[in-house]
């Protein structure tokens, strides 16, 4: 793998313009860097006078001023073992194909670094045209770095991802970073299971209960649920490699589940709002999901797991400011921006009078004078900074919350279920070996039935019972809808009731839903007439999503020609949005309730 970058060579000041070109063709050809000029090149010119010749087509074409060159640097990854030649092959295909024979350039190899990596420069007018190369914001998404990917792909290189690339193996930087922070996890997870196992198969076993897949016909590579690549564990550490891998199996007293959470019974959670407990459910959630990973295939939370301390910071921050509600969460914001706007003014402020006293010295005396008062007024500025930072992370806390998923897990697991001590954690012995056939069928079917699916070996026996139950539920539902389309249907809430026609609504799409609500909502009568249990079930909110809830209420508030004030529209859509997470709640709890009564 390599990564692109480009840099401008621009002109020097009181000097020969072209000095910063000059020394930086002598940086490059250092023969201390490149095996005495071994890894040297050029296009269209000689390396020893590429200098003279970039001078003289500027003056040629009378272009000596402003951007001189271009200065590119291909660094290629410490973990791969590129050769020298590899990386001349890439630079000098790299060259051609960007400049062709418009343009003169140096390219040298240096190999004074633990990574190999090789750096090119151009002059910044064409030799043929006398046009000054042209490089937007988006050469290197869109050109530049797809070209070194295509030359790297050609030597069985890894390829660096470029955003909006062409190239159809490349994805975008957030991803390619997110993959790879997943080495860590996968090396911890691999290690813990290769002390717990008896064999190498129980070693595959074990990982494919957490959630991981293994790649056909190949030693130990394995991916992550919901990630792209496979990552090779022998490359991660060499205890994994084929002839060592055997050699650190069974040892089960070594086996120590690893926590990315903490034991989070010891928070202040007394007298907490259904919004803050929502918040502490979660955190629950997650402690009992890295506790019986195993049976949950626990590595398909990761992501969560990983932000888990986020999530107690986000947390604190409800329980320490008494945020209740939404309401109270967007006027916390406000108050924090309206700080921001205040500590800014004052910076402004001592900036401009220090910029005032600076112009007003006119002897020693003054500058004296001007030095005792900004020390005095230094460590004001000081505060000032870290204050604004200290507010800045709780905006970004306070974003986050409400972007933040509630129910992960919510399946999974039971908030009911008590957290265990650390030592009480159970890894699945050798017994349970005889079901990895199934596994290994499933995995190679669905990655998200092995995620589901995967559970202890008395779950097997109900697989089969609990799609009976599933069918089941649908000819219900089926048979349920069919009644009431024959029959009239009323809708009867407290204090209204509410005719629905014999015909079953259509859900609209997201792009009529907003007129679509409005609609319904005017059929009703009048807005503030209407009960918060009608104006729930025709909002229908998305209960995960609850910034996208805000701004479908508001949508359709601005559609109704409701106004209402800043405080009023949130507190009428935390009554709404609080109906419907009750609803969803009472609706989990006769579900489970089913589910025991049917024996699971």
């Amino acid at each position: 793998m390599a990564i692109t970058k480009i840099l401008n060579i621009m002109e020097s000041e009181g000097r020969n313009p072209a000095s910063h070109l000059k020394n930086a063709l002598e940086y490059i050809q250092n023969p201390n860097k490149t095996e005495e000029c071994v890894l040297v090149g050029g296009i269209n010119c000689l390396p020893d006078t590429a200098f003279e010749q970039m001078e003289e087509t500027k003056n040629i074409f009378h272009k000596t001023g402003k951007r001189q060159g271009y200065h590119v640097i291909i660094s290629f990854s410490p973990e791969e073992k590129v050769t020298a030649e590899q990386a001349m092959y890439v630079l000098e295909h790299f060259a051609k194909d960007v400049l062709g024979d418009d343009y003169e350039a140096v390219y040298a190899v240096h190999t004074n670094r633990e990574h190999m990596h090789g750096h090119l420069i151009w002059n910044s007018v064409s030799m043929t045209t006398g046009k000054k190369y042209n490089s937007p914001k988006s050469n290197w998404k869109n050109h530049l770095q797809p070209i070194t990917n295509k030359y790297c792909d050609e030597l069985g290189l890894s390829i660096m991802p470029a955003e909006y690339s062409r190239n159809s193996k490349n994805i975008s930087r957030d991803k390619w970073e997110r993959e790879m922070s997943m080495k860590e996890i996968i090396l911890r997870d691999a290690k813990m299971c290769a002390y717990a196992a008896g064999n190498v198969e129980h070693f595959k076993y074990l990982m494919k209960r957490l959630g991981y897949v293994f790649k056909k016909d190949a030693w130990m590579e394995v991916q992550a649920p919901g990630f792209r690549y496979y990552h090779k564990l022998a490359k991660l550490d060499e205890m994994f490699s084929e002839d060592m891998l055997r050699h650190y199996v069974d040892m089960p007293w070594m086996a120590k589940p690893y926590f990315y959470s903490s034991d989070i019974r010891g928070l202040h959670r007394a007298k907490l709002s259904p919004y803050q407990k929502r918040f502490y459910a979660k955190l629950y959630r997650l402690r009992i999901v890295e506790q019986k990973r195993f049976e949950v295939g626990g590595a398909k939370y990761t992501e969560d797991l990983k932000r888990f301390h986020q999530l107690q910071d986000e947390y604190l921050l409800l329980v320490n400011n008494d945020i209740k509600s939404v309401v109270e969460l967007v006027d916390f914001i406000g108050e924090q921006k309206e700080k921001i706007h205040q500590i800014e003014d004052r910076q402004h402020e001592i900036y401009r009078e220090s910029s005032s006293r600076k112009r007003s010295i006119k002897n020693e005396e003054q500058y004296r004078e001007y030095q005792i008062w900004h020390v005095e007024v230094q460590e004001e500025l000081d505060g000032l900074k870290q204050e604004k930072k200290e507010i800045k992370k709780q905006l970004q806390l306070a974003d986050g919350i409400v972007k933040e998923d509630l129910y992960t897990a919510y399946y999974a697991v039971s908030e009911n279920e008590e957290i265990v001590g650390d030592k009480e954690i159970e890894i699945p012995g050798m017994e349970e070996l005889e079901t990895v056939s199934e596994l290994e069928k499933k995995t190679a079917t669905d990655i998200d039935d092995v995620d589901m699916e995967i559970c202890r070996k008395e779950d097997f026996s109900v697989i089969d019972e609990q799609s009976n139950i599933e069918k089941e539920q649908a000819d219900l539902y089926v048979e349920e809808s069919r009644e009431m389309d024959d029959g009239d249907a009323e809708q009867i809430y407290t204090g209204n009731n509410v005719a629905v026609d014999d015909e079953v609504p259509v859900i609209p799409m997201a792009a009529d839903k907003v007129e679509w609500i409005a609609d319904r909502l005017s059929e009703c009568g009048a807005y503030e007439d209407v009960d918060v249990p009608v104006k729930a079930d025709i909002f229908g909110f998305d209960i995960a999503d609850v910034s996208g809830s805000i701004r479908l209420f508001s949508d359709v508030m601005k559609r109704m020609g409701i106004k209402l004030d800043g405080d009023e529209l949130y507190e009428e859509f935390q009554k709404i949005y609080d109906e419907s997470v009750s609803r969803d709640e009472g609706k989990k709890k006769e579900e489970r309730m089913w589910n025991r009564g049917r024996g699971r």
